[in-house]
């Protein structure tokens, strides 16, 4: 049985960030700058469609016919 790994936004920002200074520090061979760029390319997809997943949540929120808001179970395709 495997546990699926949580995602945590703010860490996964922290550790862009840190990507992004230490690139702009310009103290890394190019090997390294490089290896760095492709982690966060890939910590920016993961945040990308944790943002859509979040958009789409927030789009189901939306108002009946008398004017009442309902909240509509998102389902994931």
């Amino acid at each position: 049985m495997t546990k699926e790994k949580t995602f945590n936004f703010e860490e996964s920002m922290e550790k862009l960030e840190k990507i992004v200074k230490s690139l702009e520090s310009e103290n890394q061979s190019l090997e390294k700058s490089i290896d760095l760029f492709e982690k966060g390319l890939s910590i920016s997809k993961e945040l990308k469609t944790h943002l859509d997943k979040a958009e789409k949540k927030i789009e189901i929120l939306s108002k009946d016919v008398d004017g009442n808001l309902s909240l509509d179970e998102f389902k994931e395709e």
